[in-house]
């Protein structure tokens, strides 16, 4: 994997694209890594910390694998500073392995994040480093059910001091396959009923692959405010690529999907990986899905954590360049809409700070 040696060429990148050194800086540390110097997370496994960075007032969540020191420029030193070589960056806090845990907050405690459903038995995509390692893997508690979802959503306001979820915008359901549409609907139902006990009144996101039919959106629908996130993942090599649940649906069908949803009213947008496709096909595909959703797509940078991950990259893919030229054309496919990613929505993002001249409020 090519890398960024210095800050010359990071400003030399940044002058090429137009695109500010911060986010120029933050894309090669997610494509790359880092190395901590106090070795909290072994090698191979991911770190999840707050960065306070010198490029803004708001702090920036950040999680991504660690690598060996000379496989990165990026290091987290003893001090919790973040460096690129002997520059600082900026100070990190909450630094702790990421593993998949059953809950954690999004957008300052205003959002769940709900892994209700277990990863490791979700047997899903060749992307996925669960597919490669599951001793990361730290979601032993299934939350399915009312009674379970009832003992989790309470024991966890009385954990973190909160009276109940009035407060609360969305619950976001990102977690492992449920082998079924109706085992879906059946726990977004059950999602709603409890913790509408609880006072929430806000959004339910659901981001997965097994809302396929319109009886299964127009019941959701009926439970209240609904965000469907279709995760599409890529566009080539779907068969080969992705779980069974996923690469049964072809691409023409997940944008009647999408399509449908928007049409009932649901906020409904896509996910996706930077780094698997052929750029002209991502190019290719994003230019004809993002016409049916009302909400930015959330786009990930493709991040390995095993060498053997790499095999299946598109061409381009471990140079920067590519992911610059991805930022730059989905700016260019939604500038002219209002829709703009939130940098508390994705830690592996292509945006920070700044989405083209526009500097992201949130």
């Amino acid at each position: 994997m090519t890398r960024i040696e210095n800050m010359e060429e990071i400003e030399g990148v940044s002058l090429s694209y137009g695109i500010p050194i911060s986010e120029v800086l933050f894309c090669e540390f997610n494509r790359t890594g880092v190395w901590l110097e106090l070795s909290q997370v072994p090698i191979t496994h991911r770190v999840r910390f707050v960065c306070n960075d010198i490029f803004s007032e708001k702090s920036t969540y950040f999680a991504l694998p660690v690598r060996k020191r000379s496989e990165t420029r990026f290091m987290v030193d003893k001090y919790g500073r973040l460096m690129f070589g002997s520059v600082i960056l900026g100070n990190t806090s909450y630094l702790e392995e990421d593993t998949c845990d059953c809950s954690y907050f999004r957008k300052d405690k205003k959002i769940l994040n709900l892994n209700s459903h277990r990863r490791g038995e979700c047997h899903g995509c060749v992307f996925c480093i669960h597919s490669y390692d599951i001793t990361i893997l730290n979601d032993r508690e299934e939350i399915i059910g009312e009674k379970k979802i009832r003992e989790f959503l309470k024991s966890f306001l009385k954990k973190n001091g909160f009276k109940d979820f009035s407060h609360f915008e969305q619950i976001a359901v990102v977690t492992g396959l449920f082998g079924s549409e109706k085992s879906a609907v059946r726990h977004i139902a059950d999602i709603r009923k409890v913790a509408g006990e609880l006072n929430f009144s806000g959004s339910i996101f659901y981001l997965g692959c097994e809302l396929t039919s319109k009886s299964a959106l127009d019941e959701v629908k009926n439970y209240g405010p609904f965000s469907l996130c279709y995760s599409l993942d890529c566009f080539t090599q779907r068969a080969r690529r992705l779980a069974l649940n996923k690469k049964d649906v072809s691409i023409p069908s997940i944008i009647k999907i999408l399509e449908y949803a928007d049409k009932i009213g649901l906020e409904v947008t896509f996910s996706y990986v930077v780094g698997l496709d052929p750029i002209e096909d991502l190019f290719k595909g994003v230019n004809e899905i993002s016409q049916f959703v009302n909400r930015f797509p959330i786009v990930n940078i493709y991040q390995t954590q095993h060498s053997s991950q790499r095999r299946i990259m598109a061409p381009g893919a471990q140079s920067l360049d590519y992911y610059l030229r991805t930022r730059k054309f989905f700016e260019d496919v939604f500038v002219r809409s209002k829709l703009r990613p939130h940098n508390w929505e994705n830690y592996r993002s292509l945006w920070y700070h700044y989405f083209g001249d526009e500097h992201l409020s949130e």
